[in-house]
């Protein structure tokens, strides 16, 4: 791995983000050029945090966040594009994706394989692919909320991998939900979901242990 990045996603007024810190983790798991899938899944179930997806996504998506936990997330095959900390204001994709139908400012980040994303709870993000000629986002292992399958290890090592493509991970225990707009009187109930014991990468060193504590 070559290095750790950092990023203060700041609250808007529709948006908790947190007093925690975005991470990225560049080139991670990789060898030749490729993310080396299984490795990563048994990294992240070692140290706790339960893999739940892999998903190749479209043109645009959603801005959200998730109110009640932290979420790890990988490149598995890209490029891709993910816009953090801010909310849309249309519900028309291609204006808030392309557009400026969205509050102003947020971090727009190119992503590759081998990033790593540390989502802290309250964070909003989009996850997208500007050039697919896919449109819509595409489930691989079933409808996010655990790989549905009854080897989901195997099911996972055996995903066919084509355009923007990311694993999701949440810590042990938590359940995710989706928002898109959210209260301000609900943005301190995010900014204080427990930081997890282990990092999804380093375990008990560095990492979340590092930045978040």
């Amino acid at each position: 791995m070559n290095e750790i990045i950092s990023y203060d996603i700041k609250p808007t007024k529709l948006i908790p983000n947190s007093p925690k810190q975005l991470l990225l983790y560049k080139n991670v798991f990789v060898q030749d050029g490729k993310v080396d899938i299984t490795r990563v899944y048994d990294t992240f179930l070692k140290n706790g945090w339960d893999v739940q997806w892999v998903t190749r996504y479209g043109r645009t998506q959603r801005s959200h966040y998730h109110p009640e936990t932290h979420e790890a997330m990988i490149v598995v095959s890209g490029p891709g594009s993910i816009r953090w900390g801010v909310a849309d204001l249309d519900d028309d994709d291609e204006k808030h994706t392309y557009g400026d139908v969205r509050e102003e400012g947020g971090l727009l980040m190119e992503v590759n394989v081998g990033d790593v994303l540390i989502v802290p709870a309250g964070v909003a993000h989009k996850n997208y692919d500007p050039f697919t000629a896919n449109p819509d986002f595409k489930p691989l292992t079933g409808k996010a909320r655990g790989i549905e399958s009854d080897d989901p290890r195997a099911m996972v090592q055996n995903v066919e991998l084509e355009g923007f493509t990311m694993m999701g991970a949440y810590p042990r225990g938590l359940n995710w939900s989706w928002e898109e707009k959210g209260d301000p009187s609900t943005f301190e109930a995010c900014w204080n979901v427990e930081v997890p014991t282990l990092d999804p990468v380093f375990g008990v060193e560095g990492g979340i242990r590092k930045y978040w504590n």
